[in-house]
């Protein structure tokens, strides 16, 4: 299954907003009686906005598109059934254009704001490799690939692989003796917030497993909740990394003993990646493990593990944080993944993927010397 980038989540919310601009203006040009079919865009707006939320990782940005969506669908709703009548419009209420014009102003601003905060664009072709995604069941323990939606197995989180392009046997045979890189962000990222680095090492020749995991073992947010609702929402694949970064933000001191927590969790992650990556690829395959903020024990504790009889697998690890020029350890490469927030650490917008490919080589280099 392929997965939407976060440039397409910036596409569904200009749709939207380009959909509510059509139905805000059109109380400017009414000249004659006419049935009103512009009121079409209003529920479809509210409609592409909800599928946006389920198909996109929560963003300040999709929410104020969503928040807009339903008040222009509330504001449009008697014509919207008007619509359905076929009945005819010859004029509209004095109170119905203001907020028709309010809609319209706050559309156009969003529309600046989010044109302007818009991540870098980027796909799988444009580096000449293949992104799959396959979604997890069971826990960390017997972590294994989910056959099919229909088999009512729980949902525990997203395998991401991504692969070089092969033209030739040559190029096949080279690429052959790379290890699997192996990565999982921690909980104030995901996956894609790290994919352009991700891309860089695939186009480079490596197969990359890469894993967002939601795991009832490794619940860090929800540990304090008694409400089972507040415990489903803070550890959902829509809202935990906008809750971690929310918790960061309010209690500093506190969610520094989390992270800690979390640190230490890296194993469990780690050796069930390698499960997963020796399922697919063979028993003999080499893994090499990629990390961002993780305890190195626990890191070790994966290679000592899969390098003891009868594994002889792990071949090693790279910590990114430890490279000087990557400043945004923790939440991945949001100078193109997340601009807005990059914003608010003090960091701008960068379209020609520096640091990435910087800290990709870097790392290329950690598997050259681990040979």
């Amino acid at each position: 299954m392929q997965n939407k980038g976060m440039f397409d989540s910036f596409l569904a919310q200009i749709l939207v907003l380009l959909m509510i601009f059509f139905c805000s203006v059109r109380v400017f040009f009414l000249r004659h009686s006419r049935i009103d079919c512009l009121a079409a865009f209003a529920p479809m707006a509210l409609v592409i906005s909800i599928l946006t939320f389920l198909c996109f990782d929560f963003s300040l940005q999709t929410l104020a598109v969503f928040a807009l969506s339903i008040i222009v669908f509330i504001t449009n709703f008697r014509a919207f059934l008007r619509l359905n009548a076929k009945l005819i419009v010859d004029t509209y209420g004095i109170p119905f254009i203001i907020f028709s014009i309010l809609n319209l102003i706050i559309a156009l601003a969003l529309a600046a704001l989010i044109i302007l905060f818009r991540p870098v664009k980027y796909n799988a072709k444009d580096f000449n490799i293949s992104k799959s995604q396959l979604i997890l069941t069971g826990s960390t323990s017997d972590l294994r690939i989910r056959e099919s939606y229909f088999t009512g197995e729980r949902f525990s989180g997203k395998l991401y692989i991504y692969k070089p392009v092969i033209h030739d046997d040559i190029t096949a045979s080279l690429y052959s003796e790379n290890p699997v890189i192996i990565f999982s962000p921690g909980i104030r990222a995901c996956v894609q917030n790290y994919e352009p680095y991700l891309m860089l090492l695939a186009q480079k020749g490596y197969t990359v497993l890469a894993a967002d995991f939601y795991t009832k073992d490794l619940h860090l947010l929800s540990k304090n909740s008694e409400s089972p609702t507040e415990k489903y929402i803070l550890e959902s694949k829509f809202f935990r990394r906008f809750a971690a970064i929310k918790a960061e933000g309010e209690n500093p001191d506190d969610f520094a003993k989390l992270l800690m927590e979390e640190k230490k969790q890296a194993t469990k992650k780690y050796s069930a990646l390698t499960r997963i990556a020796l399922e697919l690829f063979g028993d003999e395959t080499k893994t090499f493990y990629v990390v961002d903020g993780v305890d190195f024990d626990s890191i070790y504790a994966v290679i000592d593990e899969f390098n003891t009889e009868p594994y002889s697998n792990a071949k090693g690890f790279f910590s990114m944080n430890r490279v000087d020029e990557y400043k945004t350890s923790g939440y991945g490469f949001i100078e193109q993944t997340d601009v807005l927030f990059a914003w608010h650490k003090g960091f701008e917008r960068e379209n020609k993927f520096f640091i990435p490919r910087y800290v990709a080589n870097k790392t290329i280099t950690a598997i050259g010397e681990a040979k």
